[in-house]
């Protein structure tokens, strides 16, 4: 047995013990710090001058409170450190010029060391809005962005009276649509041809119909909303995302493709390098715009004839588009607007002063200022 010789210098080393702090060691190794960081989201990636275009942050905060502040960087040049567009996770912001941009989202946390991410994308703001742009509505065929569909975007209409055409030479031809759950059913006729396609789908997607066994010639393609739909379809809408002949794509933009009465025509002289053409009483084209000033350029000439405008719904204008020559790029401007959003509509009369051959009716470019 083992005896305690000296009770007191034992007890006072344990009461040492006892007050001595307790260190623990933790390994960091493989342990990564917390950061926070940086992803947005944006409306349009491609808006016209004073277009509200909204950025949504989608990153992650560490340790909260973070702040997230947003600069705009232009292409043509500036101050290095941008352009405050403001603060928060949701921001509403409108360009005031045409030009590229390169827009960052920077978050940083409430730390000591301040931790940051950031995040940029690129913007093209423009001023003009040319007449194959998908912008640009001809009678009820309006565009949409769309990353699934070719060359990002597609035209769609609901009346059972607006058609898209396209003239073409060989034995077939394909029209690719795009569907979703408020798509209805397509008409597709070549000549005495007519086949349905069912545009609808739970999700966004695509789909085809070939007309073949043709006659080695040319023919014209068309497509044309039914008013009908499948039961689970919410809508109507027929879309166009384009036509394929042979190994050429035709895209729902392109001047080879007609909407109702509208049809392209390259001009090398015009804005662009193409026009779209209506004599027919009643057809329309519009597009939506931001801010007090808007111009619409025309071309004229002595087969022209008068195009009446409206703003909002409001007759502004009725331009007599007749000349002794054919000219391009003729503006015609509308200024003294409210600040917000409008909708300029040009419309085909149908009438010609005495001089003209006709009641053509070109319209070449919006033009936001």
């Amino acid at each position: 047995m083992t005896s305690l010789r000296n009770p007191v210098r034992a007890l006072g080393a344990l009461s040492l013990a006892l007050l001595l702090p307790i260190v623990v060691v933790f390994s960091t190794a493989g342990v990564a710090s917390a950061a926070p960081t940086a992803a947005f989201r944006v409306s349009t990636t491609n808006p016209t001058v004073r277009q509200p275009v909204t950025f949504t942050f989608e990153g992650t905060c560490d340790v909260p409170p973070c702040t997230i502040d947003w600069r705009s960087f232009a292409d043509s040049g500036g101050s290095s450190l941008g352009t405050f567009m403001g603060r928060g996770e949701v921001l509403t912001y409108a360009f005031p010029a045409a030009d590229g941009y390169r827009v960052t989202a920077k978050i940083t946390n409430s730390t000591s060391t301040h931790g940051s991410a950031s995040a940029t994308q690129s913007l093209v703001v423009t001023g003009t809005v040319q007449d194959n742009d998908r912008r640009v509505g001809y009678d009820d065929w309006s565009g949409s962005t769309d990353v699934g569909a070719t060359n990002g975007g597609f035209r769609s209409a609901t009346s059972t009276d607006s058609f898209a055409t396209h003239r073409f030479s060989g034995t077939q031809a394909t029209y690719v649509a795009r569907t979703g759950p408020d798509m209805g059913i397509a008409e597709v006729s070549v000549g005495v041809t007519r086949e349905s396609l069912d545009l609808y789908s739970p999700t966004r997607g695509t789909a085809s119909l070939t007309v073949d066994g043709l006659t080695d010639g040319p023919h014209q393609i068309r497509v044309r909303p039914t008013g009908t739909k499948a039961d689970a379809s919410t809508g109507t809408r027929v879309t166009l995302d384009e036509f394929v002949v042979g190994t050429t794509h035709v895209d729902d933009r392109s001047v080879a493709v007609a909407y109702k009465t509208w049809s392209g025509l390259a001009d090398a002289g015009a804005s662009g390098g193409s026009v779209h053409n209506s004599a027919t009483p009643g057809a329309g084209t519009q597009v939506a715009f931001w801010g007090p000033s808007v111009t619409w350029v025309s071309t004229t000439g002595p087969g022209h004839g008068r195009a009446r405008v409206r703003i909002d719904g409001a007759v502004v204008g009725t331009i007599d588009l007749y000349s002794v020559t054919k000219a391009t790029q003729v503006e015609h401007t509308f200024a003294g607007l409210t600040a917000g959003r409008h909708i300029i509509r040009v419309t085909v009369v149908g009438t010609h002063n005495l001089r003209s051959t006709g009641n053509r009716v070109g319209s070449d470019a919006f033009i936001v200022r």
